[in-house]
C-alpha cells in the first residue's frame, strides 16, 4: 500500500468509530526547521478542538510488517488519551486586552526556518530567530500554544517592536528559568537500568569529568528562549566566577560548561553536531553552533 492509500484507507475506516456528524481531515503541517508532517484531526460533533496525531511514524510502523489494524488501534488509543470532549473558549485570541499577558516568545533557528519567517514577526538573535506565540489560558491544556503570524499583528494594530516588549515581559513570568546540574538530573535515571548497566556515580562521574548544567524553565518547554532573560548568564557566571560554554541541546534546553573546564570550541561542537544528528528529533533541533559568554564584556556571541 502506497502511503497515499495508507492515509485514504486510515481516514475512511476511522469513521465507523465516531458518531456521525464527525469531521476527520488529514493536512500537511509544518514544523520547526521546516519539517513537514502529515496531521490527523478528528473533530466531534460538539466539539472544536481535537489532538493532532502524526501519520508519518505510523506508516514506518505498518511497513515494518505491523498490521493495518493494529495501526489504526494505536490511533484510536491515542485520540482517547488525548482528546478533551468540550469547547475551547477561542474568543481571547482576538481582544487584544485579554491576549497580551499570555504573549511569549521561543528561539529558532533562522536559516533552517527561512521560509516560515516570511510570515511571522521576527527578530534575528545570532544565528537564531526570536519567534512569539500565546499561551493558551485553560488550565487542562498543558504546552497548548498560538503562534503569532504577522496577520494578527495587522488585526490587533501594534507594531513588532510592541510584541517583544510584550514578551519580554511576559516569558520570564509564565516560564521562570531553572538550572540544575546535569548530573542531578541523570542520577535518578540510573536506577531504572538493569543491573548489569548499571554505572556508580563515582564511575559516572568522575573527577575529570567537565561539569555542565541544564538551563531552561520549569515546564521544559521552549526552554532554551532562557537565554534572553535578563541576567541569567550573568548570575550563572558570576556564580562560577568564569565564562560559559552554551551548547544547544534543543530547542527546550541549553547545556552550560564553565569555560575554564571545556574543551576547545571546535571539539564542542562536534558534540553538538553528532547529537543532532544521532539524538534530537529534527524538529526541536535548535543549532549546531556553540556559543559562549563572556562574563566580563556580559554578551553572549557564536563560538563557532
Amino acid at each position: 500500500m502506497t502511503y497515499e492509500s495508507f492515509k485514504q484507507q486510515l481516514a475512511d475506516s476511522l469513521r465507523e468509530f465516531f458518531p456521525a456528524g464527525t469531521q476527520i481531515s488529514i493536512r500537511p503541517l509544518c514544523h520547526n526547521n521546516h519539517l513537514i508532517l502529515d496531521g490527523l484531526t478528528v473533530m466531534e460533533p460538539g466539539c472544536n478542538i481535537s489532538p493532532t496525531i502524526y501519520l508519518n511514524h505510523y506508516f514506518e510502523s505498518y511497513q515494518k510488517g505491523t498490521a493495518f489494524s493494529s495501526v489504526q488501534q494505536q490511533i484510536l488509543q491515542y485520540y482517547h488519551q488525548h482528546c478533551i470532549i468540550q469547547n475551547i473558549d477561542t474568543s481571547f485570541f482576538t481582544c487584544f486586552d485579554h491576549v497580551q499577558s499570555r504573549i511569549v516568545y521561543k528561539l529558532v533557528h533562522y536559516k533552517k526556518n527561512r521560509e516560515l519567517l516570511k510570515e511571522i514577526p521576527h527578530f534575528r538573535y545570532l544565528d537564531l530567530a526570536i519567534v512569539f506565540y500565546c499561551l493558551v489560558p485553560e488550565k487542562p491544556y498543558e504546552h497548548a500554544s498560538i503562534p503569532i503570524y504577522s496577520h494578527h499583528l495587522d488585526y490587533w494594530n501594534i507594531s513588532p517592536d510592541t510584541l517583544l516588549l510584550l514578551a519580554q515581559k511576559n516569558t520570564p513570568l509564565l516560564l521562570p528559568w531553572r538550572f540544575d546540574s546535569l548530573a542531578d538530573l541523570i542520577l535518578p535515571a540510573l536506577h531504572m537500568l538493569p543491573a548489569q548497566e548499571f554505572l556508580s556515580p563515582e564511575e559516572l562521574f568522575e573527577t575529570d569529568t567537565v561539569p555542565m548544567y541544564v538551563l531552561t524553565n520549569r515546564q521544559q518547554y521552549f526552554g532554551a528562549s532562557c537565554l534572553l532573560y535578563p541576567n541569567v548568564l550573568s548570575q550563572i557566571s558570576q556564580n562560577f566566577r568564569d565564562s560559559l560554554y552554551v551548547l544547544p541541546s534543543s530547542i527546550h534546553e541549553v547545556i552550560l560548561i564553565p569555560a575554564s573546564f571545556a574543551e576547545s570550541p571546535k571539539e564542542l561542537a562536534k558534540i553538538v553536531q553528532e547529537v543532532n544528528l544521532t539524538e534530537v528529533a529534527q524538529d526541536e533541533i535548535l543549532s549546531d553552533s556553540v556559543y559562549y559568554y563572556n562574563h566580563q564584556d556580559d554578551k553572549l556571541t557564536l563560538s563557532i
